[in-house]
């Protein structure tokens, strides 16, 4: 039997390349293997990825394989360059290729990239692209509901329709024309993506392109096979999951029939790290830390700070809504620590002004971030308006986030009005300018007890314990499953 190319993936989304693969290069033999018992990679700390990935290729090595394809974005930003420095036959990761052909495709330098949450933390897309053009403008968003619902075979629902639009949101008003679809298990939502943002994108399947330098490369180092030193090509298929799902996912995307997928048991298996009772609250407020203390130590856990963790990177809020900023700094700092993470997101939203400061209420008069400055701006943007046309709430969206599952947002409103002066010296911030109507006062004149129990964050925390329970089973019987 002729040397085979080997192809590994997280799950079933490099069966995308493996399809374009077969399409391609027709006198190959080709094995591939998915992951789908550890899936989905792209919410793992690295070393893991890293250690599955490895756990991987020893199994293909030993199939005497001629051709490594590294069919999974994350795991090609994590090993690829040890892989080529360390294997003596070629490797090829999804990653360049597709960058290439997403600079070759825009027409405006205003490229989407949708990743694991690995992935886009890796930058290794805007990275790869600036190395070719610093003049592309890069918009990068995680995207880590999308592989659960291609594992499910879930892909052709309403509710992944509902996932795809909600999650790809902030690519509105970007204007980009080219958006890479930067997970192998992405192009199984081809359709829907493509119906979220519009017929004038571009859509850019890396797994596709990596097949056309894996063509390349077989050509160069003289290891094509041609029909008549390989008559009867060879296709194997394995997964770490369960067979019979894989093999109705594979059949029908690869439109085969006959299919045979082998479940496999891989060596030195990593265990995944277990949970620590613990809640990490992603900030340095003491007082807000005691809060949540109140809240969660009755339910046995401990709660710790950033201050406990002073190794960490801040993490940069880049997101466009109060959720994003939130989930991104919930689910970062639970995939580097491996516990439970709360983050917070909050700020005011005055409607005259079309809902600034939002995300930027800190920064509203510069990156200073003087309450002073931020409440003159805002009282001088009001100028001329009176009574109901200062109307202004506060919004704060709470995401409880634990490794390798679905995180838990809750977000809450306190509505109220903008005073034409500051009354009051209680609390930070806007507190002197919000006044409340019921009260007639303004946060910072009504004190902290007061606010602790009517406010946005005070509803928010009420809303988050009230789900607390379901969402602490769901995660019990996501780690049983894993």
């Amino acid at each position: 039997m002729k040397r085979p190319i080997g192809f590994i993936d997280s799950g079933v989304g490099g069966l995308t390349v493996l399809k374009e693969a077969l399409k391609q290069l027709p006198n190959e033999s080709m094995i591939f293997l998915g992951d789908s018992a550890r899936c989905p990679y792209g919410t793992r700390p690295v070393e893991e990825i890293r250690q599955y990935t490895l756990e991987m290729v020893q199994f293909l090595l030993e199939k005497n394989i001629k051709m490594l394809v590294i069919a999974c974005n994350t795991a090609t930003a994590v090993v690829l360059e040890e892989l080529q420095n360390t294997l003596t036959i070629p490797v090829v990761g999804v990653i360049q290729p597709g960058s290439l052909a997403a600079i070759k495709q825009t027409k405006n330098d205003r490229i989407g990239v949708l990743g694991t949450n690995a992935t886009i933390a890796s930058k290794v897309y805007p990275k790869t692209m600036h190395d070719k053009n610093k003049d592309i403008e890069v918009f990068d968003i995680a995207c880590p509901k999308f592989v659960l619902i291609v594992e499910r075979n879930q892909s052709d629902t309403k509710e992944a329709e509902e996932v795809v639009r909600e999650t790809l949101r902030p690519l509105e008003g970007t204007k980009v024309d080219t958006v890479i679809l930067g997970c192998t298990h992405y192009p199984l939502l081809r359709q829907t993506i493509q119906k979220v943002v519009g017929a004038n994108v571009t859509l850019i399947d890396s797994g596709a392109e990596t097949v056309s330098s894996v063509s390349a490369l077989l050509d160069y180092c003289k290891l094509s096979e041609t029909p008549e030193s390989n008559p009867e090509p060879t296709l194997e298929i394995y997964t770490t999951g369960e067979a019979s799902l894989f093999e109705e996912i594979a059949e029908n995307w690869l439109n085969r029939t006959g299919l045979k997928v082998k479940k496999v048991t891989l060596k030195e298996e990593v265990k995944p790290v277990e949970l620590k009772k613990e809640i990490v609250i992603a900030t340095n407020n003491v007082g807000k830390a005691k809060e949540f203390a109140e809240i969660f130590e009755p339910k046995g856990y401990s709660v710790k700070t950033l201050r406990d963790f002073p190794e960490l990177e801040e993490v940069e809020e880049t997101g466009k809504t109060f959720e994003e900023n939130a989930r991104l700094k919930a689910e970062t700092i639970a995939n580097a620590l491996q516990t439970i993470v709360l983050a917070d997101d909050s700020g005011l939203c005055v409607d005259a002004l079309d809902g600034q400061p939002g995300v930027y209420s800190a920064r509203f008069a510069g990156e200073q971030k003087s309450d002073a400055a931020n409440n003159a701006k805002l009282l001088s943007e009001l100028g001329g308006l009176v009574g109901e046309e200062r109307s202004a709430h506060f919004t704060c969206c709470l995401v409880l986030a634990a490794p390798n599952s679905e995180s838990l947002v809750v977000q809450a409103e306190c509505p109220g009005q903008i005073a034409t002066l500051p009354a009051g010296d209680s609390g930070f911030g806007y507190d002197s300018l919000f006044i409340i109507p019921e009260y007639g006062k303004t946060f910072a004149e009504l004190g902290m007890d007061i606010k602790n129990k009517i406010s946005h964050r005070a509803k928010a925390i009420e809303l988050l314990v009230s789900q607390w329970e379901k969402w602490t089973h769901e995660l019990n019987q996501t780690e049983e499953s894993l």
